[in-house]
Protein backbone atom coordinates (compact mmCIF):
# COMPACT_ATOMS: atom_id res chain seq x y z
CA UNK A 1 0.00 0.00 0.00
CA UNK A 2 1.40 3.20 -1.03
CA UNK A 3 1.10 6.34 1.26
CA UNK A 4 0.58 9.39 -0.23
CA UNK A 5 3.15 12.32 1.47
CA UNK A 6 0.36 13.91 3.72
CA UNK A 7 -0.39 10.34 5.38
CA UNK A 8 3.31 9.72 6.26
CA UNK A 9 3.54 13.20 7.99
CA UNK A 10 0.37 12.45 9.82
CA UNK A 11 1.75 8.88 10.61
CA UNK A 12 5.07 10.71 11.79
CA UNK A 13 3.69 13.12 13.82
CA UNK A 14 1.76 10.32 15.26
CA UNK A 15 4.33 8.50 16.37
CA UNK A 16 6.29 11.07 17.82
CA UNK A 17 3.25 12.18 19.87
CA UNK A 18 3.04 8.21 21.08
CA UNK A 19 6.94 8.12 21.66
CA UNK A 20 6.23 11.81 23.65
CA UNK A 21 3.29 10.26 25.54
CA UNK A 22 5.00 7.04 27.01
CA UNK A 23 8.84 8.84 27.59
CA UNK A 24 6.30 11.22 30.07
CA UNK A 25 4.58 8.40 31.69
CA UNK A 26 6.82 6.44 31.65
CA UNK A 27 10.20 8.94 32.54
CA UNK A 28 9.34 12.48 33.49
CA UNK A 29 5.65 11.72 35.76
CA UNK A 30 7.22 9.14 37.78
CA UNK A 31 9.98 11.57 38.48
CA UNK A 32 7.75 14.92 39.20
CA UNK A 33 5.95 12.85 41.87
CA UNK A 34 9.33 11.96 43.51
CA UNK A 35 10.35 15.73 43.04
CA UNK A 36 6.80 16.34 44.79
CA UNK A 37 7.26 14.29 47.38
CA UNK A 38 11.09 15.83 48.01
CA UNK A 39 9.82 19.28 47.91
CA UNK A 40 7.24 18.29 50.63
CA UNK A 41 10.09 16.43 52.61
CA UNK A 42 12.13 19.58 52.49
CA UNK A 43 9.24 22.32 53.47
CA UNK A 44 8.54 19.65 56.48
CA UNK A 45 12.38 19.48 57.41
CA UNK A 46 12.44 23.95 57.10
CA UNK A 47 9.80 23.82 59.69
CA UNK A 48 11.26 21.63 62.23
CA UNK A 49 14.94 23.62 61.74
CA UNK A 50 12.68 26.80 62.35
CA UNK A 51 11.06 25.38 65.22
CA UNK A 52 14.49 23.87 66.83
CA UNK A 53 15.94 27.55 66.26
CA UNK A 54 13.45 29.12 68.05
CA UNK A 55 13.70 26.78 71.02
CA UNK A 56 17.22 27.27 71.02
CA UNK A 57 17.34 30.74 70.74
CA UNK A 58 14.54 30.39 73.60
CA UNK A 59 16.98 27.95 75.65
CA UNK A 60 19.54 30.47 75.36
CA UNK A 61 17.83 33.54 76.45
CA UNK A 62 16.45 31.46 79.31
CA UNK A 63 20.28 29.95 79.91
CA UNK A 64 21.46 33.54 80.42
CA UNK A 65 18.59 35.25 82.52
CA UNK A 66 19.02 32.06 85.31
CA UNK A 67 22.53 33.13 85.00
CA UNK A 68 21.87 36.63 85.40
CA UNK A 69 19.67 36.13 88.72
CA UNK A 70 21.52 33.66 90.49
CA UNK A 71 23.08 35.91 93.13
CA UNK A 72 19.03 36.59 93.85
CA UNK A 73 17.93 32.74 93.50
CA UNK A 74 20.97 31.78 96.40
CA UNK A 75 20.04 34.71 98.70
CA UNK A 76 16.18 33.64 98.43
CA UNK A 77 17.46 30.43 99.49
CA UNK A 78 19.62 32.18 102.37
CA UNK A 79 16.27 34.42 103.43
CA UNK A 80 13.59 31.67 103.23
CA UNK A 81 15.13 27.94 103.44
CA UNK A 82 13.46 24.84 102.14
CA UNK A 83 13.20 23.98 105.68
CA UNK A 84 14.47 25.96 108.43
CA UNK A 85 17.68 25.16 110.10
CA UNK A 86 17.72 26.05 113.75
CA UNK A 87 21.28 25.56 114.38
CA UNK A 88 22.13 27.29 111.76
CA UNK A 89 20.00 30.00 113.15
CA UNK A 90 21.53 29.75 116.49
CA UNK A 91 24.91 30.53 114.90
CA UNK A 92 24.01 33.34 113.06
CA UNK A 93 21.88 34.21 115.89
CA UNK A 94 25.23 34.33 118.59
CA UNK A 95 27.62 36.00 115.72
CA UNK A 96 25.40 38.83 115.65
CA UNK A 97 25.14 39.34 119.29
CA UNK A 98 28.49 39.04 119.93
CA UNK A 99 29.22 41.43 117.14
CA UNK A 100 27.39 44.23 119.51
CA UNK A 101 28.33 42.65 122.91
CA UNK A 102 25.43 41.11 123.78
CA UNK A 103 25.00 37.81 125.35
CA UNK A 104 22.82 35.09 123.57
CA UNK A 105 20.73 33.03 126.20
CA UNK A 106 18.26 30.98 124.59
CA UNK A 107 16.23 30.00 121.30
CA UNK A 108 13.23 28.30 121.40
CA UNK A 109 10.78 27.52 118.91
CA UNK A 110 7.08 29.04 120.25
CA UNK A 111 4.65 26.35 118.79
CA UNK A 112 1.92 27.82 120.37
CA UNK A 113 0.97 29.87 117.30
CA UNK A 114 -0.33 32.70 119.75
CA UNK A 115 1.48 35.61 118.78
CA UNK A 116 1.12 37.49 115.45
CA UNK A 117 3.56 35.91 112.87
CA UNK A 118 3.81 39.04 110.36
CA UNK A 119 3.32 38.35 106.66
CA UNK A 120 6.75 37.80 104.90
CA UNK A 121 7.39 39.94 102.18
CA UNK A 122 6.64 39.05 98.69
CA UNK A 123 9.70 37.73 97.00
CA UNK A 124 10.65 38.85 93.55
CA UNK A 125 10.81 36.18 91.23
CA UNK A 126 13.09 36.33 88.48
CA UNK A 127 11.66 36.43 84.71
CA UNK A 128 12.66 35.23 81.86
CA UNK A 129 13.24 37.44 78.71
CA UNK A 130 9.62 37.01 77.53
CA UNK A 131 8.14 38.71 80.87
CA UNK A 132 6.69 35.23 82.23
CA UNK A 133 7.52 33.86 85.46
CA UNK A 134 10.68 31.42 85.68
CA UNK A 135 9.32 29.15 88.33
CA UNK A 136 5.99 30.13 90.54
CA UNK A 137 7.69 30.22 94.42
CA UNK A 138 6.03 28.76 96.76
CA UNK A 139 3.80 30.80 99.79
CA UNK A 140 6.68 31.29 102.84
CA UNK A 141 4.86 29.30 106.04
CA UNK A 142 6.02 31.79 109.18
CA UNK A 143 7.85 29.46 112.01
CA UNK A 144 7.04 31.52 115.23
CA UNK A 145 10.45 31.44 117.17
CA UNK A 146 11.26 32.91 120.90
CA UNK A 147 14.64 34.80 121.93
CA UNK A 148 16.42 35.80 125.21
CA UNK A 149 19.27 38.24 125.18
CA UNK A 150 21.39 39.99 127.80
CA UNK A 151 22.86 43.21 128.09
CA UNK A 152 22.88 46.67 127.61
CA UNK A 153 19.82 48.86 126.08
CA UNK A 154 21.70 50.71 123.75
CA UNK A 155 23.44 47.30 122.24
CA UNK A 156 20.32 45.25 122.63
CA UNK A 157 18.01 48.08 119.96
CA UNK A 158 21.69 47.30 118.03
CA UNK A 159 20.96 43.70 118.19
CA UNK A 160 17.26 44.27 116.94
CA UNK A 161 18.41 46.70 113.88
CA UNK A 162 21.10 43.94 112.94
CA UNK A 163 18.41 40.64 113.53
CA UNK A 164 15.54 42.84 111.00
CA UNK A 165 18.20 43.59 108.82
CA UNK A 166 19.84 40.04 107.68
CA UNK A 167 17.52 39.59 104.72
CA UNK A 168 15.93 42.88 103.24
CA UNK A 169 15.02 44.18 99.68
CA UNK A 170 16.72 47.28 97.77
CA UNK A 171 16.44 47.90 94.24
CA UNK A 172 13.82 44.91 93.82
CA UNK A 173 16.44 42.74 94.52
CA UNK A 174 16.56 40.56 97.66
CA UNK A 175 20.11 40.44 99.57
CA UNK A 176 20.32 38.11 102.60
CA UNK A 177 23.42 37.26 104.96
CA UNK A 178 20.93 35.48 107.16
CA UNK A 179 17.05 34.23 107.07
CA UNK A 180 14.13 36.46 106.80
CA UNK A 181 13.33 36.98 110.96
CA UNK A 182 10.78 39.72 111.71
CA UNK A 183 10.40 40.92 115.48
CA UNK A 184 6.99 41.01 116.94
CA UNK A 185 8.03 42.29 119.94
CA UNK A 186 10.36 42.83 122.95
CA UNK A 187 9.92 42.78 126.43
CA UNK A 188 12.74 44.27 128.79
CA UNK A 189 13.29 42.96 132.47
CA UNK A 190 16.16 44.31 135.11
CA UNK A 191 17.89 47.84 135.50
CA UNK A 192 21.36 48.25 134.91
CA UNK A 193 22.05 44.47 133.17
CA UNK A 194 18.61 43.72 131.02
CA UNK A 195 17.45 40.64 129.77
CA UNK A 196 15.66 41.06 126.32
CA UNK A 197 12.45 38.51 125.38
CA UNK A 198 12.08 38.89 121.59
CA UNK A 199 9.31 37.06 119.75
CA UNK A 200 10.02 36.72 116.34
CA UNK A 201 9.13 35.02 112.97
CA UNK A 202 11.10 33.19 110.18
CA UNK A 203 10.18 31.48 107.63
CA UNK A 204 10.37 28.62 105.11
CA UNK A 205 8.43 27.23 102.18
CA UNK A 206 8.16 23.71 103.65
CA UNK A 207 5.35 23.43 105.51
CA UNK A 208 6.76 22.69 109.60
CA UNK A 209 5.87 19.20 111.30
CA UNK A 210 7.60 17.73 114.14
CA UNK A 211 9.32 21.31 115.08
CA UNK A 212 11.67 20.53 117.89
CA UNK A 213 13.39 23.39 120.98
CA UNK A 214 16.49 24.74 119.68
CA UNK A 215 19.56 24.58 122.29
CA UNK A 216 20.70 27.11 124.99
CA UNK A 217 23.20 29.66 123.70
Amino acid sequence: MNLRPRDRVVLAVVAVVGVLAAFYMLALKPERQKAGALQAQIATQQQALATAQQSYTVGRAAQASLKKDGAEWAALKIAVPEQSDIPALLRTLEKNAKSVHVSMQALSLSGSGTSAAAPAPAATTPTTPGGTAAATTPAATPVPIQLTFGGGYVALNKLVRKLTGLATIAGGKVHASGPLLSINSVALTGTKSLTGQLTATIYQLASPAGTTTGGQG
